[in-house]
């Protein structure tokens, strides 16, 4: 059972995560950047919700486009938390919109949650007017981050994943028989 599990897409998803989201965190620490680390950490761990199973030319568009979505909500997200009413009225709109990417099916539904969680997790951080912009290019350094190790994992073994979803209902079948 163990070795199974080691060998499963889960196990493979789950250490793909987390390497890419306690990178950046590990190496901020190490050369006492943690504030900067976390926030890059916080936008490879939100693209990572994006990156659901299916072909690889529809994970690279959710990818991309939610780096995008991530980097705009976290401007707008920054800038709106200077006053209540205008934080008020962005978590209205916001909510409103993403939550209607449900619409589109799971891919979407998958960007539309992260892009609130990116909205969620910066509503409350402490930022100046001059460092609105830099804090959203991190978030966006941690999302093409992800991407771009999510994708060369793809490049490098194309057919893992294939691979082990054969294995996981031939298993399946021995079970049963």
């Amino acid at each position: 059972e163990i070795q199974y599990f080691f060998y499963s897409q889960a196990f493979a998803d789950g250490f793909r995560t987390a390497f890419a989201v306690l990178l950046p965190a590990l190496l901020g620490n190490y050369f006492g950047f943690f504030d900067i680390g976390l926030t890059i950490s916080l936008g490879a761990m939100c693209t990572s919700l994006v990156d659901t199973p299916g072909p690889v030319v529809h994970r690279k568009n959710a990818l991309l486009i939610f780096c995008a979505i991530a980097f705009c909500v976290a401007c707008f997200t920054s800038l709106a938390r200077l006053n209540i009413y205008t934080m008020a009225l962005e978590i209205i709109l916001v909510s409103f919109l993403f939550s209607m990417f449900t619409v589109y099916g799971n891919r979407a539904t998958a960007v539309g949650n992260a892009a609130i969680l990116v909205m969620i997790l910066t509503m409350d951080t402490p930022i100046e007017i001059v460092d609105i912009v830099p804090h959203a290019a991190l978030i966006l350094a941690g999302g093409v981050f992800y991407t771009i190790l999510s994708l060369l994992l793809h490049t490098i073994r194309p057919y893992r994943i294939a691979q082990i979803a054969l294995a996981d209902c031939l298993r399946e079948i021995a079970t049963y028989l």
